[in-house]
């Protein structure tokens, strides 16, 4: 019996043994499969899209996509800037808009530029038919006129008191700006000076002589009341302003002079008066 009860313990102890030896090969082909599959996983790619579209069909958000950075360009730079990209319709309308922009800008300086030939025309035949001392100058890159009269056609040497000789000049003058008035934004009133200092109690500079005969045509001009007085103004610039140099008695006579500065306005920054 003892020798049968020992066969017994034998056999049983070699069951038992072959058991854990099975269990030691399957957890070794198991440990293999898996790390077959991570090997797999690890050397595959995702579809972006798929992905999204997996995502979002379980959250119901769409999810923002971004590209796959490379090693390299992280390491230059490791916060990259995202941003969110226009679509083509978005371009496409931002550059129709454009467009019907530059259209506009070119429309309205043309107009603006027709004004200003116009206006100019006027103005000198005003000056060939009326025999006044003056000259008619057209500056299209500024859009504005300049009617330029010599200081004695209004006043006397060294002061800015208006003759009234030169009243039927200036009544002349407000019935041609009448006649274009549709054409110009403002019309501003210019006097100026030669280099000859001046020092009066009434006049202590040549800047001081200038202003006060500026103002002195205008408010004859706003006296009249023939003029829309909101697109008026008066400007002395003294000795600044210079059309000659101030060498002889010829060029200094240029230089004291009264300017009526008509602007059609810059079709960039105003709006636009047309013709009627």
């Amino acid at each position: 019996m003892s020798s049968a009860s020992n066969r017994r313990k034998s056999g049983g102890g070699g069951d038992e043994g072959g058991g854990a030896n099975w269990m030691d090969t399957y957890g070794d082909l198991v440990t293999l499969l898996l790390c077959f599959f991570v090997l797999l996983f690890a050397s595959s790619s995702i579809d972006a899209a798929k992905w999204q579209a997996i995502v979002g069909s379980f959250t119901g958000i769409s999810v923002l996509g971004v590209d796959p950075i490379s090693p390299s360009v992280a390491f230059e730079n490791p916060i990259p800037e995202f941003g969110f990209q226009p679509s083509e319709a978005a371009n496409s309308e931002e550059m129709e808009v454009g467009q019907m922009d530059e259209t506009g800008a070119e429309q309205s300086g043309e107009t603006t530029l027709n004004n200003l030939r116009a206006m100019y025309g006027i103005m000198a035949n005003f000056v060939k038919s009326g025999g006044i001392d003056a000259e008619v100058v057209l500056d299209e890159d500024a859009y504005l006129v300049r009617l330029i009269i010599n200081e004695r056609v209004f006043f006397e040497t060294a002061s800015a008191v208006v003759r009234p000789e030169a009243y039927p000049v200036l009544d002349s003058i407000v019935e041609m700006f009448k006649e274009v008035d549709q054409y110009y934004t403002m019309l501003m009133v210019e006097g100026h000076a030669d280099s000859r200092p001046i020092n009066t109690a009434q006049y202590p500079s040549n800047w001081h002589i200038s202003v006060y005969r500026a103002v002195a045509v205008l408010g004859y001009i706003w006296q009249v009341g023939e003029l829309d007085p909101t697109r008026l103004a008066a400007m002395g610039y003294g000795e600044m302003q210079p059309v000659a140099p101030n060498d002889s008695e010829e060029n200094m006579a240029k230089n004291r002079r009264v300017e009526f500065v008509a602007e059609a306005g810059d079709p960039r920054r105003v709006p636009q008066l047309t013709g009627g």
